[in-house]
């Protein structure tokens, strides 16, 4: 768990958690917090990202108090998930960097994504020494989530296939309705 920021001079200016396990499953949420007005408010971005192939599939950004934030964003993740902290330049790195590796796939990042951003104010992603890997064993894969419909797993398969060429990534979507779910 990271230590609650302190308030006055010294109080650290942003924090950011990730996901332990983020490179191993493919997916998870950056949060990154800018703190102000003494650490008392807190912008709050948080960003679902696919390091596999789609980047940032969702993003939020809210403008709370400070308890606020340490109850209802960073606590919530970290009751859910084992995260870890990172360094803010670092998780601004890993966004953009996701980012720019699927438009180059030809997908959007989601259209909450700029205002979500605006929490990077003052970090240099320059700064972070550390370097991502995209994709999956040297490839992009895709991997169908449960909030999106077959048209939609069509949709990003056929525009990979048209980037990539065909075998040139992987991917792994749900079909239909289970009838049975022993099939």
């Amino acid at each position: 768990m990271i230590e609650e920021p302190i308030s006055g001079a010294r109080a650290p200016k942003h924090e950011a958690i990730w996901p332990a396990d983020l490179f191993e499953r493919g997916m998870g949420c950056v949060v990154v917090a800018r703190f102000k007005a003494g650490g008392q408010r807190v912008e709050a971005g948080v960003f679902l990202l696919d390091v596999f192939c789609l980047g940032v599939k969702d993003a939020f950004y809210e403008d709370i108090d400070r308890q606020g934030y340490l109850d209802l964003i960073r606590g919530r993740y970290e009751s859910k998930f084992p995260m870890i902290p990172v360094e803010p330049c670092c998780a601004r790195k890993l966004v953009e960097q996701a980012v720019a590796y699927a438009q180059g796939l030809g997908f959007a990042p989601h259209p909450d994504f700029k205002k979500a951003a605006r929490v990077f104010g003052g970090l240099k992603a320059d700064e972070c020494g550390r370097q991502f890997t995209f994709g999956r064993d040297g490839k992009p894969f895709y991997c169908s989530g449960p909030n999106e419909t077959e048209e939609q797993s069509c949709r990003i398969v056929t525009q990979l296939t048209r980037r990539c060429g065909e075998g040139n990534f992987h991917y792994l979507v749900g079909v239909g309705e289970m009838e049975d779910p022993e099939e």
